[in-house]
């Protein structure tokens, strides 16, 4: 990358602590107590969210180059973003998870860009990544759905690959490109607290501003 596309980038400094988009205008205190425009109000399976750099059309290029570009060598990259946020941070776990595309989606595109940012992770922070998770069935592209329709679409998609003792009592970072609606990572969340899992955190590179979205 770059140095002037990488001095577009806008790192995030302060999240909500909830879903861990980037907050404007808003006090610590009403953070802790109620979350953001985005997450007021809502539940999630997952205890915490964190993203390292707010979605814009450069922080874009790099995701979709590495998904549909085969720029591969950017998974190194990221992880290193999200080795320095995590030590920000401060975040204990005991194994990273990645989001799992479905086989079909694999074939096509020949890697799971998550996969290959998780396993960088883990290299570069010395923490053990886990292939644990598969999508049992294909779905649509969630980028062309409504918030509604993904919640819907991505419904008991998701399975455990090993023995569930693996995972029980376990505190686990799931790593992740975007976190949009969060409505992939909640639903594999859902799959993980069942499984007994202690405490699941989400690691994406990108996010929106809370500010983009309306209370519901």
């Amino acid at each position: 990358m770059c140095k002037s596309c990488f001095e577009e980038l806008h790192f995030i400094l302060d999240g909500c602590v909830k879903c861990g988009k980037p907050i404007i205008n808003h006090s610590l205190e009403k953070q802790e107590i109620s979350g953001c425009s985005y997450c007021f109000n809502k539940s999630f399976y997952f205890d915490r969210a964190i993203s390292c750099i707010e979605y814009n059309d450069t922080s874009k290029k790099m995701i979709l180059g590495l998904k549909y570009n085969n720029k591969t060598y950017m998974s190194k990259y990221i992880a290193t973003i999200m080795k320095e946020k995590l030590e920000v941070e401060g975040l204990e776990f005991d194994y990273i998870l990645f989001v799992p595309l479905h086989k079909r989606r694999l074939k096509k595109r020949g890697f799971n860009q998550s996969e290959k940012i998780a396993k960088h992770l883990g290299k570069e922070i010395s923490a053990q990544v886990i292939d644990s998770i598969y999508r049992k069935s294909y779905t649509k592209m969630l980028y062309k759905l409504k918030k509604q329709e993904r919640f819907q679409e991505l419904k008991n998609v998701f399975a455990i690959k090993h023995s569930k003792n693996l995972l029980n009592n376990k505190n686990i970072l799931l790593v992740d490109d975007i976190f949009t609606t969060g409505a992939t990572t909640n639903e594999i969340s859902k799959l993980l607290k069942e499984t007994g899992v202690n405490k699941i955190y989400i690691m994406t590179l990108l996010t929106r501003s809370s500010d983009s979205y309306v209370l519901e």
